[in-house]
């Protein structure tokens, strides 16, 4: 399969909003009419003998949505929650042409995709882009030949995504190639996710202070393809709209085969995936194809995604569908938060009535003086699956020799000027400056960074990289890779001890967002072979936001090379708009 070559696939300069704004409008109008959207298309689209750009054109703009009955002002995409699905054949080139419509700058990551010869379109502001400055346009344009399977895409500039800017990425695998052809008849997308009633305003401002101790904001209900029902007498603060939500609901036929992509898109909460009186078949992770297990339940942590095979040979009647929130990996449980988020299955000939199934989990009524039981599920979500059942169903042996390793501690303190608790990845909060981003200062072969910009170099092509990451602490931390797949060779509680802890070395998983058990580590490792700036983060996003985040300069004097394209740079001469203040979140307008 011949792949388009990069100067066919990128746009050179910028898009101005003034030429091109009537032309996007009228686009945005044909797509919608014709297509509905590409986000609800049923079916992915139709493989070619060669690779395709597949073009989308995506308007960012503010409203009030109500996903869980509760309404609040969001962020949007084409007006929809979750956003637009991007769905394309594997060799496929993609290009996003997004006009962003908001007061503030935005920017976009394609968490999955490796970006292999686009590193300036990863997304990050202060590493590989600027943000898009508002009333504007950028073009996004990046190659799929060497990544297949579910992913996602999330805004990456302050925390912009907790506010509804997500949405699916599916990158399907031609059926000569693809090895579950024929185990499944027909597929679902599933995009979980954690919800808040607040925008993140109000939630940054606590959460950015002495008062909060450095305890994150909880959230509220969660999300399944964007709806859930939220009990309204919890609301708080009470003044808030409150209406009868809906849940998502699912057709199944009896007697089929059905592929469930499943995308934790959430700002803090692991979640147990499972559907009552049914068994779940793992078939994908994070994009890797695994050789097949059975499980009751999945645990699955924000940034991670996986694919299930659900078998519909149960008797034909309703079924529930859950998503129970690891509280045990919360920092608390407020009075309003619902951490069970439930949809429905509805067999053909199930009949319309709600679900009357039970799940794994029965509380009864505890005797006088009893402990109220626990759902197991808010402890076993907190932990990645076992990581010696999981194995890719196209081996690779274990990456060595170790070129450079690094060990990477997790941290959280108050600083001792403004009392406020930040994240620390071996004493480094990261921050950096959006508007002059790492790969721009790469271009001066003899650029020095700042220390808060925590940057690590690796200058020799082929290096086996190898990061310890500890974490002595409480609470667990899915950690993300851009970039890379990477082998998870070692997971577990305690210490991480050199030739002593037993490693995972046959056939080891490969992913790209690792959990971080509390008091416990991860040791993950990959090959230097892409050029650009990569980073490395927890997925919580509140974490992300006070500083626990580092980034690796990969083959730096290659990615100079490379050069930059101009609309990338021509970013970076806007600026931050008049009077922005980082770390404010999304505050709507008046």
């Amino acid at each position: 399969m011949q792949r388009l070559q990069p100067s066919k696939r990128r746009i050179s300069s910028p898009v101005s909003v003034a030429p091109w704004k009537s032309v996007v409008g009228l686009l945005f109008s044909l797509i919608l009419i014709l297509l509905q959207a590409e986000s609800i298309q049923a079916e992915p689209p139709a493989f070619t003998e060669s690779p395709r750009n597949r073009i989308f054109f995506w308007k960012v703009t503010s409203t009030t949505l109500a996903p869980d009955g509760v309404t609040r002002p969001v962020i949007l995409v084409n007006e929809k929650y979750p956003g637009p699905r991007i769905e394309v054949n594997r060799g496929d080139s993609v290009t996003v042409v997004v006009e962003n419509a908001l007061d503030v700058p935005t920017s976009f990551h394609w968490h999955g995709l490796t970006m292999r010869d686009d590193p300036w379109y990863d997304g990050v502001p202060g590493m590989n882009q600027c943000p898009i400055p508002p009333g504007t346009n950028f073009t996004y344009a990046f190659g799929t030949d060497n990544v297949v399977g579910t992913h996602w895409w999330h805004a990456h500039f302050e925390n912009q995504y907790i506010d509804g800017l997500v949405g699916a990425i599916i990158i399907q695998d031609p059926p000569e190639t693809n090895p579950f052809r024929l185990a499944y008849d027909e597929e679902r997308t599933i995009v979980i996710s954690d919800w808040y009633h607040l925008p993140t305003g109000p939630l940054l401002a606590h959460y950015l202070s002495p008062e909060s101790q450095g305890i994150e904001p909880v959230p509220n209900s969660g999300l399944i393809n964007g709806k859930n029902i939220f009990d309204c007498s919890k609301v708080q603060p009470a003044n808030l709209e409150c209406n009868p939500g809906e849940r998502s609901v699912f057709h199944f036929l009896p007697n089929r085969r059905y592929r469930l992509r499943l995308i934790n898109s959430g700002a803090a909460a692991a979640f147990l995936f499972s559907i009552d009186e049914h068994k779940l078949q793992v078939i994908e992770v994070d994009g890797t194809d695994i050789n097949p297990i059975l499980v009751d339940s999945l645990p699955i942590n924000t940034g991670q995604r996986y694919s299930v095979i659900l078998t519909t040979n149960q008797e034909p009647k309703n079924y529930w569908m859950r998503a129970e929130m690891g509280m045990a990996c919360l920092p608390n449980t407020p009075t309003n938060l619902d951490p069970i988020v439930l949809a429905e299955i509805r067999y053909q000939g199930g009949g319309k009535g709600e679900p009357t199934s039970v799940g794994r989990f029965q509380p009864g009524t505890p005797k006088k003086g009893d402990p109220a039981p626990i759902n197991p599920a808010f402890e076993a979500a907190c932990l990645d699956p076992d990581l010696y059942s999981l194995h890719p169903l196209q081996p690779q042996p274990l990456l060595e020799p170790i070129s450079k390793s690094i060990r990477v501690q997790i941290t959280f303190k108050a600083d001792p000027v403004d009392n406020i608790t930040r994240g620390y990845l071996n004493d480094i909060t990261y921050a950096g400056n959006a508007w002059r981003p790492t790969i721009l200062q790469n271009l001066d072969p003899v650029e020095t960074f700042e220390i808060a910009q925590h940057v690590m170099k690796i200058d020799k092509r082929d290096s086996i990289v190898q990061i310890i990451l500890e974490n002595p602490h409480g609470g667990e931390h899915p950690f993300h890779l851009h970039g890379h797949t990477f082998q998870v060779i070692a997971q577990g509680q305690g210490v991480y001890e050199e030739g002593k802890t037993e490693l995972n070395a046959i056939n080891p998983l490969r992913r790209d967002t690792a959990t971080i058990p509390r008091h416990g580590f991860a040791v993950i490792r990959f090959k230097a072979d892409n050029p650009g700036v990569w980073s490395l983060h927890c997925h919580i996003e509140w974490h992300v936001t006070t500083g626990l985040v580092m980034q690796f300069v990969e083959l730096p004097d290659e990615l100079r090379a490379l050069g930059l394209p101009k609309q990338s740079a021509k970013l970076c001469e806007a600026g931050p708009p008049k009077g922005f203040k980082a770390h404010t979140g999304f505050v709507p307008k008046v």
